[in-house]
């Protein structure tokens, strides 16, 4: 998968992960669910202070919507909760000024994923993945 993608993914581009969950507690994803397939040595690599959260073996870390811009990559793939309070709060993000200012934004590189489906671990989801991601990321 990663050599496919090689023509779209410049070494050392860096990826973020993010959910609201619990309303509205946004969380940034260290090395588990969908965040575990991206981080690869051919693929997407973690901004600092992610890398930080994985050399402590955290799956996950909750912070402060002001801190995005501190977590936030090259590249952002927002986990799109099922959760009605969860989504008003991520679409309350999207429309803030912080979120337009990011980076990752205004190149149009966000991309929204179903939570439910997609933030596992497991073998099946890994191995749906290797197509969907490529699916996801060329189109």
């Amino acid at each position: 998968m990663w050599q496919q993608l090689s023509t779209h993914i410049t070494a050392g581009e860096t990826a973020s992960v993010f959910i609201f969950d619990h309303v509205d507690r946004l969380f940034v994803m260290g090395m588990s669910g969908f965040s575990s397939a991206l981080y690869h040595p051919h693929g997407f690599q973690p901004v600092e202070s992610i890398q930080k959260m994985l050399d402590a073996g955290l799956g996950f870390a909750e912070i402060d919507p002001d801190e995005l811009p501190d977590y936030a990559g090259d590249r952002i793939f927002m986990l799109v909760p099922t959760a009605p309070d969860s989504k008003h709060a991520l679409e309350y993000m999207l429309n803030s000024p912080l979120w337009h200012s990011l980076p990752a934004v205004r190149q149009g590189r966000v991309y929204f994923v179903e939570a439910d489906r997609w933030n596992w671990g497991d073998a099946m989801t890994r191995q749906k993945l290797l197509t969907a991601l490529p699916k996801l990321l060329v189109h």
